[in-house]
């Protein structure tokens, strides 16, 4: 069966989603069932915001969309498997024993790499990332620039097979395969397929499969945003698939001068699919600078971005510094434990009566106090006092003798320069791998790299030029380009 589905290329800032969306808006006002309708996201994150979206703007339940997954969920669903029968990080851990090898279950992806990984867990990746893209492990192996033995990856990749035969269990490669072999194709009006230049040979196979019976196919990505192709994406099939095209061609996003850098940088690539778009109306901003030290984070929202996590440390370390809240990991600078027993202990101060949970936040943070408490009932800071034990009344940062002194000392920075640690972190940190599809009003982005880095970008330029343009792309306003004076450097732009 060919395949020749409409293609919608969506550069940053265009509304891919919100396009795709439209479509199935469209489709529900002519009629169309909802459980006749796919909308299949390459991440977890991307079929969730696609779902919530959906729900909200079309008052539909997430059981009326059961086609609104990630490939993977969608093959769980169609297989009608259990999660008793899905492999676990504990059980790979377990495998991992009885081999005489530390696995953790997963490899660090933030880098676009996995050189930070356990050799377990390397072997384990390039296993899969063999299946993944439908070639023999060996080759896979051939190719990969990991410091792995064949003998000891070719012992891992053989043990697992057994382990999981052994158990009856499958991973998420499995349920791809297996739904290629078993599963049902089901009836769709419409099936979206977004990101889809993130998609294996694998997994387009199974778009493929899904596809069959579907009477309107729409694939929607952006070869331009493609740095994946270290975990098996297979980007020269999405740049050569045939089909009507439709370019959204206006970004609501990037100003005129990131815009331009933006261009200098993916003009340079090789091999990509012809688009024409245009900026915002506002200009924007472009600075170069050798430091983060002269950049002010005081107002707005800022996504600081570099290619590697080393780069990322120095501004974290400007942050605690001048005791700007943020975020990295998505995780918060501030602990939720630590800003609630300051909230509670506060609280009490000013007279408040507070449960015994409330309580046992604060009780944690102090020297000299009561560690047990009865867990019915309320207290009050004079009862604390004069029952169990506490003796500080002091404002939070002299009574919580537990903190450490650099938390104290960054959480008082933080609250003098009227930062509001409650609220979500005007400032984010994060490689450029892990803030893809993310944006702020301003963005520092580092040129500088790690040494496997900058070889790796000598044998596959165009990759590393897709990135740093992932990064540029992500400014709304004003992007800040932080050249360190190294030889590891992204391309000129």
């Amino acid at each position: 069966m060919s395949f020749s589905p409409e293609i919608i290329l969506g550069p940053p800032g265009t509304g891919k989603t919100t396009y795709l969306l439209n479509l199935v808006e469209d489709a529900l006002d002519k009629g169309v069932d909802p459980q006749q309708m796919g909308f299949v996201a390459f991440t977890k994150k991307a079929a969730k915001e696609a779902v919530e979206r959906a729900e909200a703007r079309f008052c539909l339940s997430e059981k009326q969309l059961p086609y609104f997954r990630t490939l993977h969920s969608l093959a769980f669903r169609m297989l009608g498997m259990n999660r008793e029968r899905v492999l676990s990080k504990s059980q790979i851990k377990e495998f991992g024993d009885i081999l005489g090898l530390k696995l953790r279950g997963s490899v660090t992806p933030t880098e676009g790499t996995v050189s930070n990984s356990l050799p377990g867990d390397k072997a384990l990746f390039i296993s899969g990332l063999s299946r993944l893209r439908c070639v023999p492990l060996q080759e896979q192996w051939r190719e990969n620039t990991e410091d792995l033995g064949w003998h000891e990856l070719d012992r891992v990749h053989r043990g697992l097979k057994k382990f999981k035969e052994s158990r009856g269990l499958f991973d998420y490669t499995d349920m791809l395969e297996l739904y290629l072999e078993q599963g049902y194709v089901p009836e769709l009006e419409l099936l979206v397929v977004d990101e889809a230049q993130d998609l294996s040979k694998l997994q387009w196979k199974v778009v493929h499969k899904l596809a069959e019976k579907a009477r309107r196919v729409v694939v929607a990505g952006d070869d331009d945003q493609a740095i994946f192709q270290w975990a098996g994406a297979d980007l020269p099939y999405f740049v050569q698939l045939s089909g009507k095209v439709t370019v959204l061609d206006k970004s609501y996003r990037i100003p005129k001068n990131v815009f331009s850098t933006a261009l200098s940088v993916i003009d340079r690539v090789a091999v990509r699919r012809p688009k024409h778009w245009t900026s915002r109306d506002s200009t924007g901003s472009v600075t170069y600078h050798t430091t983060t030290d002269t950049i002010n984070m005081e107002d707005e929202t800022w996504l600081v971005l570099g290619r590697n996590n080393y780069l990322i440390d120095k501004v974290e370390d400007q942050c605690r510094r001048e005791g700007l809240i943020y975020e990295r990991n998505d995780r918060r600078s501030v602990k939720d434990s630590s800003l609630a027993a300051i909230q509670n202990w506060e609280k009490l101060r000013n007279g408040e009566t507070l449960d015994y949970l409330c309580v046992n936040k604060c009780l944690k943070f102090l020297k000299r106090g009561i560690t047990i408490l009865p867990e019915t009932g309320s207290f009050t800071l004079p009862e604390l006092q004069e029952h169990w034990g506490v003796t500080r009344t002091d404002i939070w940062h002299d009574a919580f003798e537990k903190m450490s002194l650099l938390e104290r000392s960054y959480l008082m920075a933080a609250l003098r320069r009227g930062e509001k640690p409650t609220k979500t972190p005007r400032i984010r940190l994060s490689t450029i791998h892990g803030a893809k599809g993310g944006e702020a009003d301003n963005v520092i982005l580092f040129t500088d790299m790690a040494n496997r880095t900058y070889k790796d970008m000598q044998r596959h330029p165009d990759n590393e030029r897709r990135v740093f343009y992932v990064g540029v792309t992500r400014a709304k306003s004003n992007l800040h380009i932080v050249m360190p004076r190294t030889k590891f450097m992204f391309a000129e732009l």
